[in-house]
Order: C-alpha cells, then sequence, then structure tokens
C-alpha cells in the first residue's frame, strides 16, 4: 500500500509538471525545479521540518528484508537488500522503453531537436505527459524506498541530492539538453559518484568539500562535450568550404 500511494503521488505531481512544461512551453530544467521549490514549501507548511520515526510497519519489515546474508572473515554480518530487485525492475523497464519501442525512440527526438521530432511524426505533448509521469512513479516509489532503509521520513532529507544526480547522469554519458544517454551508462554514472563520495569521507575530506568536486565533476563532464561539438562544428565548415 505505501509503494501504491507514493508511485500513485509521484505520478499526479509528475502530470503537474508535464502540463506547465507542455502546455506553457517552459523550459524543462526551469519548470522542474520551479515546482520542486513549490512542493518543497507546501510539505514545510503542512508537516514541517520534523522527522517521523514511526513509519507503518510494512515498511519497517521491508527494511529488514535481504536477499543475500554473508558472514564475514572479522565476524560482521552483510547483506544485499531486497530493494536492489526494484532498481533492476525499473532499470530494465526503462531500457526496453527507450531500445525497442517508438515511445523511446520519441523520447531521444525530443530530447535531440524538439521541432525535427514533431515533424518526423512524434506527439510531443503525449511524449511530454508520458516522460514526467512516469518519472514521477519511478521517484514516488523511490523515496518510499528511501523512506524504509532509513526508517524515517523528512521533507528535507535528501536536499541537495539533485545535484549527485546530475553529476550521475553526465558521467554516464548522458546531455542536458537531452538526446543522448543509456540506462546502463547512468547506472555506472551512479555507481562512480557513490564511490566518490564514498572515499573522500574515508580520506578525511569534509563533506562540504564533497559539492566542490561533485561541482567540478558537472562542469567538466558537460564541458568536455561542448568543446568536442564544437570542434565537430569547426570540421564540418572547414570541409563545406574546401
Amino acid at each position: 500500500m505505501a509503494f501504491i500511494m507514493g508511485g500513485a503521488i509521484g505520478l499526479l505531481l509528475g502530470l503537474i509538471n508535464a502540463a506547465i512544461i507542455s502546455w506553457f512551453k517552459i523550459p524543462t530544467l526551469i519548470a522542474t525545479l520551479g515546482t520542486q521549490s513549490l512542493y518543497r514549501g507546501f510539505m514545510l507548511f503542512f508537516v514541517g521540518s520534523e522527522y517521523y520515526s514511526n513509519i507503518p510497519i510494512g515498511m519497517t519489515q521491508f527494511a529488514k528484508t535481504s536477499l543475500i546474508t554473508l558472514n564475514t572473515a572479522s565476524g560482521s554480518i552483510t547483506s544485499l537488500h531486497s530493494a536492489i530487485l526494484i532498481l533492476i525492475a525499473g532499470s530494465f523497464l526503462v531500457w526496453f522503453i527507450l531500445r525497442f519501442t517508438m515511445l523511446g525512440r520519441g523520447i531521444y527526438a525530443l530530447g535531440g531537436a524538439p521541432e525535427a521530432a514533431e515533424r518526423a511524426g512524434f506527439n510531443i505533448n503525449r511524449t511530454q505527459f508520458f516522460i514526467y509521469s512516469f518519472v514521477g512513479l519511478l521517484a514516488g516509489i523511490g523515496g518510499i524506498v528511501f523512506g524504509s532503509l532509513f526508517r524515517q521520513a523528512n521533507p528535507f532529507s535528501i536536499v541537495g541530492a539533485e545535484l549527485d544526480i546530475i553529476a550521475a547522469v553526465v558521467l554516464g554519458g548522458a546531455l542536458i539538453t537531452g538526446g543522448r544517454g543509456t540506462v546502463i551508462g547512468t547506472l555506472l554514472g551512479v555507481f562512480l559518484v557513490t564511490i566518490m563520495n564514498n572515499s573522500l569521507i574515508l580520506v578525511g575530506i569534509p563533506s562540504t568539500w564533497q559539492k566542490v568536486v561533485i561541482g567540478l565533476v558537472i562542469i567538466i563532464g558537460t564541458g568536455i562535450p561542448a568543446l568536442q561539438n564544437q570542434r565537430a562544428r569547426k570540421r564540418l565548415r572547414a570541409n563545406i568550404i574546401e
């Protein structure tokens, strides 16, 4: 029930994003950042900034489940949580849509050049509504997983995590402007950012400097493709002139 409710709320908020972007033609990044602030403001007003540890018993039981449990040589116990199945299922579904459906082709086309995608016959409004409602659904499910694993709820628990997400996507080879990216690359980017953050903690670097490193990663990750595209355009112009 918690996953159904979380997914439904995420789906509804995603539809609001889709309506704003599709009907009013507001740039995607501006619209989502604006609604993000709006949703957080409502949460702060109606819920407050308190931590709620009295979560439903079903979420607590889910937090205790594991697929594999192993005893290490030092005597400690390590396990693989069953939430990994949700990650695998979601990743496979997104990969299948992007790789084997016309909807996936439309998503890539819309990200690359909306005008060209419309001329090619793709319904821009329907594609946008699917993208943001589907992303909202996944975000709602992900929020329930996060709250279950931490066994507490707070509207501002993951404030600032969007910076890590952008860094992971950029490192995975996707373009922020859209039109290019893969599920495998994004997963590898997430693993790299997670390992990088954990490594910075282990070497004793303060958490404030971790954001500096992530910011540099985003700048470098977006700057290199931009330079490559600029050089490619220069070579193309030179060939045309010749």
